[in-house]
């Protein structure tokens, strides 16, 4: 017979901020985008990019930025 542990099981299901929730939840946290990050956002928005887009670019920036530092 198998033995089943009880406890948290990770979620596969994530949830993903909009850019209100986000700039409220910075602005507590006294945290404040990059004017390069504002602008960002503001392009990929006008291209109206979808979420997966726009997370591939977010890391895409910040995975160049890593690479120089």
């Amino acid at each position: 017979m198998k033995k089943t542990i009880k406890g948290l099981k990770a979620s596969t299901i994530g949830h993903v901020l909009g850019q209100r929730a986000f700039a409220a939840i910075t602005a507590v946290e006294g945290i404040s985008m990059s004017a390069a990050s504002h602008k960002r956002l503001a392009d990929m928005s006008k291209r109206k990019l979808s979420p997966d887009d726009q997370r591939s670019e977010v890391i895409r920036v910040y995975q160049e930025a890593k690479s120089r530092g």
